[in-house]
């Protein structure tokens, strides 16, 4: 399960990736733009605020990458289920917080109490699996 674990972090990982990379507005990128322009660079700041932002976009596509692969080793080490829903609970609840952090994105009380169902849901889901292997083994 740490497989899936691991995977839906770097999903919620790619995701700021890419939203860093094809937003604009984002305080990360403010923040690099306003450095620049107190700096000596000044005339260069375009230039340099778009590679940041193409190199952010070839992170994401290369963390995907080793997200994926860490998806099918999750698949290898549970069931199909049991690895869906935990790579999407963890990048669900990691791309909420990330969003918040770098974005200031607010969320809605709905929100909160749909994680904390997907929460729930995904320890019955575990606890389950160990009732299983207990049965199982004996």
């Amino acid at each position: 399960m740490r497989y899936s674990a691991l995977s839906g972090s770097l999903g919620a990982v790619a995701g700021l990736l890419g939203k860093l990379g094809a937003d604009g507005d984002s305080n990360a990128l403010q923040l690099l733009e306003d450095q620049c322009a107190a700096s000596s660079l000044s005339e260069s700041c375009d230039v340099l605020t778009s590679v940041v932002r193409l190199l952010c976009l070839a992170l994401m596509l290369g963390v995907n990458g080793l997200m994926i692969n860490l998806f099918v080793k999750g698949l290898h080490e549970t069931d199909s289920l049991t690895a869906t829903v935990t790579s999407s609970a963890v990048s669900c609840v990691l791309s909420a917080a990330g969003g918040y952090f770098f974005f200031q994105e607010l969320l809605p009380t709905r929100w909160f109490v749909g994680a904390a169902v997907i929460v729930v849901g995904l320890a019955f889901l575990l606890h389950g699996d160990k009732a299983e292997d207990k049965t199982k083994e004996d």
